[in-house]
């Protein structure tokens, strides 16, 4: 019997992402005992050691892609409450808060004065962002002045329990929490053993920071909202929603929104000071700066997540083990659907079948499972580097074509494996993260990149083996469900499978199943894995620079002229406009780049032009998506966005 392993961290049902399952049509087959006895009669230590966790001690990645800012500047205006000081035990706390909050609004490119007086709460312009930072204690003259200054159109960026008691710190409620940001219901999360954000692709918080990525904030009372659309929202270790506990279905842990009167806002469920470790602070520091550049009506840039615009990508990975012939079924599945996939071969076990290797070529890649399927992790550098060139080799050496790909026994790697996988030539690890992001992980080795594709969803052996599900339905719910979630988020889907357990037998149609319900869908990237590195190592080199710009009255496309770029600054009476330069990585081309531009204000009139030339866009909630098309190694592409007209 194969010892037990913890499975992938579970997928929450579909009512809790942004779009439900597809209904599976009826799949065929029933129980079939005989291939899971095969199974757990191998010698698993050799074809399929026990997945375990994966040491804590993980590499470190390179921070996200940087989102291209416009600039500013812009002002704000803090409020600083000695009432508020007092509520806190601590007499350093709300001093050091507020510090903190300055700083980041002038790493923003905004100028920041105090306001702590009736009277300079009143006299906020509204051409100024009103923070209001852990500011529980608010009078009804505060919070009516702070109403007037949203009515009028200014920006309010604001966290945690906000206007919850009046002038004397008594208890008044949640009204002024949902009044500010819409919400339907706003709970207080009970204090929990480890407290989780996940940010979403696809809102204002969300540039600079990866599809998926995970924060983790120190467990003190926090806020959850409800509220429908795409958020910022409270998740357990494996990015799955978790809500209050008291059942109200609350998980916002932050968003940007617009008020009915048109001004932008911010909130944030949690204060600063709660960030767990230095590499979340400086996650959060990006999302609470976007918040400060929308309400302070700054536009944000950034590449999509994926070629052409897509949400979300999918790679069909399988693993080449025992009875490695079966692969070949799955390579004709994958003829069949016109997609390409990924195998990972057991050296040892495949070299000796000339016929499969250009089948599996043919329907893909074909990368490295190690020669022995014996771990890695853990062992010397040269002992790693020896181990994966033989790997690496022998595939080389089996299809013709060298590998890209490898995916570690136990899916556990280090720092040696990353570096000696890269030495061998390997461009890419597949293998759990942790769930510490929903998307591809960048690593520098030496100058060179290495890209983690992590694996996040149940595979067949979580599902025939340790569950006991053996029918094909079942594996195809459980592919589909986690699916859900990785769509949800803009990331990175892996379905993967053994050729032990997804044998000619009816389990196959589970990724029939998979692969024609995410072409249905139509929004999804199905790619190889190689593909899917290949296309993140290029988007981590690309750089964006927004940046205002006149247009003059002529009205030719060469009108355009950046004002940062003449002594005499914009010509009289020239029409305002925005720029988004657009540069591929100097060593590497791109294709189908498509950006992201936050817009805080309604892109409706706007024509948006890429090096003068009109394109086909996209509108999104809270801006526009530009296609931009193939860049050249070095090349540079500017997005001008007109006035219509």
């Amino acid at each position: 019997m194969p010892r037990r392993r913890d499975p992938v961290p579970r997928a929450h049902s579909a009512v809790h992402w942004l779009a439900g399952l597809l209904a599976l049509g009826l799949l065929g087959g029933g129980v079939v005992a005989a291939a899971v006895l095969l199974w757990e009669n191998l010698d698993i230590r050799q074809l399929a050691p026990e997945l375990n966790t994966v040491s804590s001690a993980l590499p470190t990645p390179e921070a996200p892609l940087q989102a291209g800012h416009e600039a500013g500047p812009y002002k704000a205006a803090i409020l600083r409450s000695s009432r508020n000081a007092a509520f806190f035990p601590d007499t350093a706390y709300y001093p050091r808060s507020l510090q903190r909050w300055r700083s980041l609004i002038e790493a923003t490119g905004g100028t920041v004065r105090d306001v702590s007086s009736l009277d300079d709460l009143a006299g906020v312009g509204n051409d100024e962002v009103l923070v209001i930072p852990d500011a529980p204690c608010l009078s009804n003259a505060e919070l009516r002045s702070v109403r007037g200054h949203v009515a009028h159109g200014g920006g309010v960026v604001s966290n945690w329990a906000v206007g919850a008691r009046d002038e004397k710190c008594s208890w008044r409620g949640w009204r002024t929490v949902a009044d500010l940001t819409g919400a339907l219901d706003v709970r207080e999360l009970a204090v929990r053993k480890a407290l989780y954000l996940t940010v979403p692709d696809g809102t204002p918080l969300s540039p600079g920071l990866d599809p998926g990525m995970r924060v983790e904030l120190i467990p003190e009372p926090s806020l959850a909202l409800t509220l429908q659309g795409a958020r910022v929202y409270w998740s357990d270790w494996a990015l799955n929603p978790a809500p209050d506990e008291s059942g109200g279905g609350a998980d916002v842990a932050a968003l940007a929104y617009r008020a009915p009167s048109g001004a932008r806002g911010a909130w944030f469920g949690f204060r600063l000071t709660q960030s767990a470790t230095p590499v979340d602070s400086a996650r959060v520091a990006r999302l609470v700066g976007n918040g400060l550049r929308w309400a302070a009506g700054l536009a944000s840039a950034s590449v999509t997540a994926w070629p052409d615009g897509r949400q979300a990508a999918l790679v069909v990975a399988q693993n080449v083990e025992a009875e490695d012939q079966n692969a070949a079924a799955t390579a004709e599945l994958l003829r069949t659907r016109d997609v390409k996939g990924s195998f990972y071969a057991v050296g040892q076990l495949v070299v000796g079948d000339k016929d499969l290797a250009p089948k599996l070529t043919a329907a893909g890649e074909v990368s490295c499972q190690t020669s022995d399927h014996q771990p890695v992790a853990g062992l010397s550098f040269d002992d790693q580097a020896v181990r994966l060139r033989r790997s690496w080799a022998e595939i080389r050496g089996w299809t013709g074509v060298a590998p890209a790909g490898l995916r570690p026994p136990e899916e556990t790697f280090d720092d040696s494996t990353l570096g000696a996988w890269s030495d061998a030539g390997g461009s890419y690890i597949l293998a759990v993260n942790q769930s510490r992001s929903g998307s591809p992980e960048v690593y520098d080795i030496g100058g060179r990149t290495m890209v983690l594709l992590p694996r996040l969803i149940k595979d067949d052996y979580n599902v025939v083996v340790q569950e006991g599900k053996t029918r094909s339905a079942s594996l195809a719910a459980a592919y589909l469900e986690g699916m859900d979630k990785i769509h949800a988020m803009g990331g990175l889907a892996v379905v993967a499978s053994h050729t032990q357990i997804m044998g000619v037998n009816d389990r196959l149609n589970a990724l029939g199943v998979v692969l024609d319900t995410a072409r249905a869908q139509k929004d999804w990237w199905i790619a190889t894995g190689e593909d899917v590195a290949a296309w993140w190592r290029a988007r981590f080199g690309v750089r964006l620079t927004v940046q205002e710009s006149s247009v003059r009255d002529e009205g030719s496309d060469s009108s355009t002229q950046s004002a940062k770029e003449t002594e005499e600054g914009p010509e009289p009476g020239a029409a305002t406009s925005l720029e988004v330069v657009v540069e591929a990585p100097g060593s590497q081309s791109v294709s189908g780049l498509w950006v992201d531009i936050v817009l805080p204000e309604d892109p409706e009139g706007l024509a948006p032009l890429v090096d003068g030339q009109s394109v086909a866009y996209l509108g999104t909630p809270f801006g526009i998506r530009v296609p931009v098309g193939d860049l050249e190694a070095g090349a540079r592409r500017t997005i001008s966005l007109i006035p219509a007209g």
